[in-house]
C-alpha cells in the first residue's frame, strides 16, 4: 500500500469554517464535504503545500499557520489503488475572498453546530471532535 502525506487547513470567519465538496464520485472520499488541502508535491515543505493548496482550491492568500493536529487513514485514491493518508492538520489565517475552484463544486462557510449534519471525511470528523466543534 503506498502512503500519501496531506495537508489540510481550517480556515474559519465568525464562527464558521471554510469547506468544499469535490465533484461527485471523485475519490478520495467521493461525495464527502471536506477542509482545504491536498497532497503534498516533491520539493514542498509542509507550509509551502497548505499554502498552495488553500490558494488554489479557495482563491485565499495564507497570512499565517498554526499546526493543529495529525491523523492518518485508509481510503482508495483517485484510480481505486488502496492508499495510507497521514492528514497534517493547520489553522490558517488569510485574506481575501474565497472563490470556487475546478477542483470543487462547492465552497461554503459552514456553522459548528452544522459539521456534524453534513457528510464529512473521516479525518476531517475526528478533527472537529478532537477541537471541540462536535
Amino acid at each position: 500500500m503506498k502512503t500519501k502525506v496531506v495537508v489540510i487547513a481550517i480556515v474559519e470567519s465568525n464562527g464558521k469554517i471554510l469547506m468544499g465538496q469535490k465533484k461527485k464520485n471523485v475519490g478520495p472520499y467521493p461525495n464527502a464535504w471536506r477542509l482545504p488541502g491536498g497532497g503534498v508535491e516533491e520539493g514542498e515543505t509542509l507550509e509551502e503545500a497548505i499554502t498552495r493548496e488553500v490558494k488554489e482550491e479557495t482563491g485565499l492568500k495564507v497570512v499565517s499557520l498554526e499546526r493543529i493536529g495529525f491523523d492518518e487513514d485508509n481510503e482508495p485514491d483517485n484510480h481505486g489503488e488502496m492508499t495510507h493518508y497521514v492528514f497534517l492538520a493547520y489553522r490558517a489565517k488569510t485574506t481575501g475572498e474565497p472563490k470556487i475552484s475546478e477542483e470543487l463544486v462547492i465552497l461554503k462557510w459552514i456553522g459548528k453546530s452544522e459539521l456534524k449534519k453534513i457528510r464529512n471525511v473521516r479525518p476531517g470528523l475526528k478533527l472537529f471532535k478532537e477541537l471541540g466543534y462536535l
